[in-house]
């Protein structure tokens, strides 16, 4: 009897860990399934996000160190002139989650700037800055992204580091061109999705939870904008940073939609 429960006992084990390993490999298929995955997966991911590696100075020095990354009185002045509902795009060191995302960008996400740059583009009146007047002082330079504690408003300092010893070594802006009308409604998009969780399992067709250039995919398709470029990785098409990057790129200039504001890298 002993035997029979033991081999009943293994035999749910191994296809408990088959069908865990299903949902791996092909997410989304069963969202039962999924949900038990990521019951552990998400924690992980969570814990690994905070993980610092130790860092190696390129010039062999602290001084030289130093160099390396971008301060935030610099980043503040480089987007004194940005304006409200562009398109950032940062890139990170000592985070051992970054290296795990492909490509030259590791995060993005909508620059809003301050609460006087927000009623100056849509007015004291807007929808928008109705929903903003809560979440910002007066004085703070806000951005609207997807991180690890979900969809937020929240200031630029907190990205990167930054009010400590700033990680953040390349931040690039694209300027949307098109009429106020439409970024009103490509930020209104984006504001829905407030206080949705993070996408821990970068899936990016499901609007359920959110991961970083994923909210500015489901945004802008509420102004026609449909970008197909993907990233194949753990066996999930992924539209990562580098492929909004690409796709700002290829849609900047003369008569396009998007202008480079301009970047910093060291």
């Amino acid at each position: 009897m002993n035997r029979i429960i033991k081999k009943i006992i293994w035999g749910l084990v191994a296809a408990f860990v088959l069908i865990i390993a299903f949902s791996s490999v092909f997410p989304g298929r069963v969202r039962f399934v999924d949900s038990i995955r990521m019951f552990a997966q998400r924690p992980v991911i969570k814990l690994f996000g905070k993980v610092k590696m130790d860092y190696i100075p390129i010039y062999g020095d602290e001084e030289g160190s130093q160099e390396v990354d971008i301060p935030l009185h610099e980043l503040l002045d480089f987007v004194e002139d940005l304006p409200t509902g562009s398109i950032f795009l940062t890139r990170t060191r000592n985070y051992a989650i970054t290296e795990f995302i492909p490509g030259e960008w590791k995060h993005s996400g909508f620059f809003l700037g301050t609460k006087d740059k927000v009623a100056k583009c849509f007015g004291i009146g807007s929808d928008i800055y109705i929903q903003l007047d809560s979440l910002m002082d007066d004085t703070g330079v806000y951005v609207l992204d997807a991180y690890s504690k979900g969809v937020a408003v929240h200031e630029l300092a907190d990205l990167s580091n930054l009010r400590f010893d700033s990680y953040l070594t390349a931040f690039a802006a694209f300027s949307y061109d098109g009429p106020v009308e439409l970024k009103t409604r490509y930020l209104n998009e984006a504001l829905e999705y407030l206080g949705t969780p993070y996408d821990f399992d970068w899936l990016t067709e499901d609007s359920h939870e959110i991961f970083c250039s994923e909210l500015i995919y489901h945004s802008f398709k509420s102004i026609d904008i449909d970008i197909k470029k993907r990233t194949t990785t753990f066996n999930r098409d992924i539209f990562t940073p580098d492929d909004l990057y690409r796709y700002l790129s290829s849609s900047s200039g003369k008569r396009k939609k998007f202008t480079l504001y301009g970047n910093i890298k060291y």
